[in-house]
C-alpha cells in the first residue's frame, strides 16, 4: 500500500508542462485603441500640449471595451489601419450594435454627451471637434 502512494506522490510532483507564453508587446486592442485615440488627436490644431490626461483616458476606454466585449480581429485590424476618422465607419460594421452601444455608453458616461449632442434648448451646440470622445465618430 505504501507503494501505491509514493507512485501517485511522485506523479503529482512530475513536472508540469511549461505554462504558455504570454504575448510580446501590445495586444490588438491595445493597438486599436492607439490608433483611435492617435486619429483623434491628428486632428486637433496644433495649440500646444495635447490632452495626454483625456487621451490616456480615452484608449483605457476604448482598450477595456475591446476586451471585455470581445471586439473581431476584423474590428480591430481595421481600427488599427485607420488614417482618418473617416475609417472609422467601415470599422464600426464589424462591430455588433451591442459593442458600440457599450462603447458610446461608457464615453458618455466618462466624458459627457457628445458636442454635437441637442442640448436641453434642442439646439446643438456650435463648438467641439466632430469625431472626439462620445461623437460616435471614432
Amino acid at each position: 500500500m505504501r507503494a501505491g502512494w509514493i507512485v501517485i506522490a511522485l506523479a503529482a510532483c512530475g513536472h508540469a508542462a511549461p505554462p504558455a507564453a504570454a504575448p510580446k508587446g501590445p495586444t490588438a486592442c491595445a493597438r486599436a485603441a492607439d490608433a483611435m485615440v492617435q486619429t483623434m488627436l491628428d486632428r486637433l490644431p496644433a495649440r500646444g500640449a495635447e490632452p495626454t490626461e483625456a487621451a490616456d483616458g480615452f484608449r483605457n476606454l476604448i482598450r477595456e471595451r475591446c476586451e471585455q466585449d470581445g471586439w473581431s480581429a476584423d474590428a480591430t485590424r481595421c481600427l488599427i489601419a485607420m488614417k482618418s476618422t473617416d475609417d472609422a465607419a467601415p470599422c464600426a460594421q464589424l462591430m455588433t450594435e451591442a459593442q458600440q452601444a457599450a462603447l458610446v455608453r461608457d464615453e458618455q458616461a466618462q466624458f459627457g454627451p457628445p458636442a454635437s449632442a441637442p442640448r436641453e434648448s434642442g439646439k446643438p451646440e456650435a463648438n467641439g471637434p466632430p469625431g472626439g470622445p462620445g461623437s460616435g465618430g471614432e
